[in-house]
């Protein structure tokens, strides 16, 4: 397997693309920390936690309540993981959140919390963790920004500025410390089905396929025939945990379905 005994924290991992990531990292052979606000997946259809099924896939797990805007709770994660796994190979700063509106609409708060979960959030997970990644032979940084950080999108004045701002902060990343056997890269999914790209009045739906409408909406947008999952992103996470990637860093890496090649 391509990660056999290497380790990694996942931030936002219970749900959506975090916990694709973290299920594809174990699948090829990771054990993985999982913080987030709650171990409960909001993913439809989702009976197990993360750390359950990881488990079930034979390897090691951890679950921690983590606010990634508070430098203790991330502390307190980095900590556990090292603890446990006897070291980290790997970060992926994936906790994310969105606030719509015009930026006429959107308050002062709205978008401080956007920034500071998105942007400022993979600073300090990246910040504590790195003393750690640095005594790996595998030190890997993955974060996960979005193809809005090269395009615009209506109302999203706040999320398509703070993933441009991790889009570039990778860049940054890689000239300091890939030197030092630390690649950093990002990747940066399109429309994927998850809680965030759910229709907001969904109690009754069973699966996210479900509401026909906001399926079409995001088909429209993507050049395949299919919107992605969780898990197309996650495989991405693997390569570039992998040997396979030791010659890639810097890199922002788009899994978007062809959403900006129109």
């Amino acid at each position: 397997m391509k990660l056999e005994d290497r380790s990694a924290i996942v931030t936002g991992g219970s749900s959506g693309i975090g916990r694709g990531i973290a299920l594809e990292l174990a699948r090829a052979g990771a054990d993985v920390a999982v913080g987030d606000l709650t171990e409960t997946p909001s993913d439809l259809g989702a009976s197990a936690t993360t750390t359950e099924r990881i488990r079930d896939l034979g390897r090691d797990a951890l679950f921690r309540e983590t606010d990634v805007t508070e430098p203790g709770d991330v502390a307190a994660l980095v900590e556990a993981a090292v603890d446990a796994f006897g070291g980290l190979d790997v970060l992926v700063n994936n906790a994310g959140i969105a606030r719509g509106g015009t930026v006429e609409a959107v308050s002062e708060d709205d978008w401080s919390d956007v920034l500071d979960v998105n942007l400022s959030g993979v600073y300090r997970c990246t910040k504590t963790a790195m003393e750690h990644l640095l005594e790996s032979d595998h030190g890997r940084v993955i974060n996960v920004a979005s193809q809005l950080a090269f395009v615009g999108y209506e109302e999203s004045p706040a999320y398509c500025a703070s993933k441009g701002g991790v889009a570039n902060l990778t860049r940054q990343l890689a000239v300091d410390y890939s030197g030092d056997g630390v690649t950093v890269n990002a990747i940066c999914p399109g429309p994927v089905k998850t809680s965030m790209t759910r229709s907001k009045d969904d109690d009754e739906l069973e699966s996210w396929d479900d509401d026909e409408e906001r399926a079409a909406f995001y088909r429209d947008r993507v050049l395949t025939d299919f919107v992605g999952e969780p898990e197309d992103v996650g495989r991405a996470a693997v390569f570039i945990a992998s040997d396979d990637a030791r010659f890639m860093t810097g890199h922002n890496l788009v899994i978007d379905g062809g959403y900006l090649a129109r």
